[in-house]
């Protein structure tokens, strides 16, 4: 069968192009919304159960403005459709791809099995045009080498003549995602000009920002360059304020300050780096390389150890007389970035175990967006009411709803271990509470 990229192409100006979502988690739900915003019919596809029937009621799994409202309206307009069987798929000209690739605990290789496992769902139905685009993060000459290969094997039809693939990376960012998806710049990588070609169509009916194209590998390579870029500069700003405890400096100003440079641009420190993404790609940007120093490893070992860090604080601080010896400990914020609800790799994590290793029990969390409490108690009473409770709280993730709190709930000899930085010293300099800002002294 040939491609008869004519009839696709008009079919995606025309807007009669059935798009497909494989996976509709943290990106494959945001995708399938801008789609449908602009004027496509969805069909989106999820393995969780519990997921497609949350979808399907109308409710959404991500806590983001404006989403409910949008999946009620698709669902009543039937221009959305939801199942966990990706049979349905082979009403769709175009299947965007957006499943896990997650590590490898014991090798910190990416895990593709999500990933080929959908591929193989797909390779069943390229009795009909069908251009593949893959979302999910993935290390170098995955394309070429690996998910070519594998749809070629599984269908028996040709890259570029009986099937179309592509590699276009998401750029978004939780709790942002409908606007991050619409406007930021795109990379689209493909290795045959139809393939290319076809997806650029298709994006630019979708999105308004600028679309950069390119060979697969090179688009592989550049997303993965994005994050690691990111936990090397915040590697860099976490080491920083460690130098600034030491030194008796504020990491905070002293990075205000150099940033009045042209040419610098630090980013700020905090108690260790979570979420899916920074954790995950610098792995794979190695993946298989040989480099007898590693520098993107350095700065993950680096992240890495910032709950060990703020443990440490905390130890020190109860050696002080009066301080009680198994004190009672709160900490503010379970997910990893303020204002969402996801939980993967959070430093809470890390910063409870290690509080445990030191025999300490008696240790309470809090989050205003998840309910997960890592094997330690859940807050769930009002939390202005019993801040006085506690002889040490230790703020990780930013939330608003933190930064508002007044610090006269807190018990008066309380230990404020600011990881996240949401306090100002001045507002302790006339109490006898012990504030330990992260990279301040």
């Amino acid at each position: 069968m040939t491609l008869d990229i004519s009839k696709l192409s008009k079919n995606i100006i025309e807007k009669k192009t059935v798009i497909g979502v494989l996976g509709l988690g943290q990106v494959g739900l945001p995708t399938a919304l801008c789609i449908l915003n602009a004027n496509y019919r969805v069909v989106g596809i999820d393995r969780d159960e519990k997921l497609i029937k949350h979808i399907a009621s109308g409710k959404s799994p991500i806590p983001e403005h404006g989403f409910e409202n949008l999946i009620e309206n698709f669902l009543t307009n039937n221009l959305l459709t939801v199942s966990t069987s990706s049979s349905l798929l082979s009403e769709a000209d175009i299947i965007i791809v957006c499943v896990p690739t997650p590590l490898d605990g014991l090798t910190s290789t990416a895990d593709l099995s999500y990933l080929k496992n959908a591929l193989t769902d797909i390779s069943d139905l390229l009795n009909t045009q069908k251009l593949i685009i893959i979302e999910s993060t993935i290390p170098p000459n995955t394309i070429k080498n690996v998910l070519i290969p594998h749809v070629e094997n599984k269908s028996g039809k040709k890259a570029g003549e009986g099937f179309l693939l592509s590699y276009c990376p998401e750029r978004i960012s939780p709790g942002n995602s409908l606007i991050e998806f619409t406007n930021n710049a795109r990379l689209i990588g493909a290795d045959d000009d139809d393939s290319l070609n076809l997806t650029n169509l298709f994006l630019k009916n979708i999105t308004k920002g600028k679309i950069l194209l390119s060979k697969s590998t090179n688009a592989e390579i550049s997303k993965l360059a994005e994050n690691s870029f990111r936990d090397l500069n915040i590697a860099f700003a976490n080491e920083l304020a460690i130098i600034c405890e030491q030194s008796g400096a504020d990491v905070f100003e002293v990075i205000r300050l150099a940033n009045t440079h042209p040419r610098v641009n630090i980013h700020f420190p905090g108690p260790g780096v979570g979420g899916p993404c920074l954790t995950k790609d610098p792995y794979l940007l190695i993946q298989g390389k040989t480099i007898d120093s590693s520098l993107i490893k350095l700065a993950r070992n680096t992240n890495d150890a910032m709950p060990d860090h703020i443990v440490k604080t905390f130890l020190g601080a109860f050696k002080i007389d009066l301080k009680p010896k198994k004190p009672k400990i709160l900490i503010l914020g379970i997910a990893y970035k303020p204002e969402v609800n996801d939980t993967r790799k959070s430093p809470t994590i890390d910063i409870i175990n290690k509080l445990k290793a030191n025999n300490l029990e008696n240790i309470y969390v809090h989050d205003p967006y998840t309910s997960e409490s890592f094997g330690v108690t859940l807050v769930t009473e009002n939390l202005r009411s019993i801040l006085k409770d506690f002889d040490c709280i230790i703020t990780v993730t930013a939330h608003k709803q933190y930064k508002e709190l007044d610090i006269s709930l807190f018990k008066d000899d309380c230990v404020v271990i600011d990881a996240a930085r949401i306090f100002e010293k001045d507002q302790f300099l006339d109490t006898d509470i012990t504030y330990l800002p992260l990279g301040s002294r």
